[in-house]
């Protein structure tokens, strides 16, 4: 009788420990460190079912952070291509959220990651100058 339940408990220790492994790791935006120290910029950017205004943007090489307010319905993200993890979501309308990133002198493509809003119009640049 205690083998069983020594047996039983074992097994339920590793499919916890299994189901841990598996639940983290995978998700690239958990390894993101957001930096820290004052930001060179804010940039605000608003989003809505299709769109991102403004889709143009630019700032100096530095910490910039990025501010984004969902102005309709839906959940959206902001990132920026070659930036692994830097991502900046919001939920229904009128949330906003912001995040810090340090990008150095050049051309960024944003967009937002959700299946189908790239391909709808939901991108834009962001030049670091």
């Amino acid at each position: 009788m205690k083998l069983t339940r020594s047996i039983k408990g074992v097994v339920v220790v590793g499919v916890f420990a299994a189901l841990v492994a598996a639940c983290g790791g995978s998700d690239s935006s958990s390894s993101y460190k957001e930096p820290t120290g004052p930001a060179v910029a804010t940039l605000k950017v608003e989003s809505g079912n299709t769109f991102f205004r403004p889709d143009s943007l630019k700032s100096a090489p530095g910490i910039i952070a990025i501010q984004l307010t969902n102005i309709e319905s839906g959940v959206h993200d902001l990132v920026i291509k070659g930036q692994p993890g830097f991502q900046v979501e919001v939920t229904g309308s009128g949330d906003t959220a912001t995040s810090k990133i340090d990008l150095k002198a050049g051309k960024y493509t944003f967009y937002c990651s959700i299946p189908g809003h790239e391909a709808a119009g939901m991108k834009g640049t962001l030049t670091v100058s």
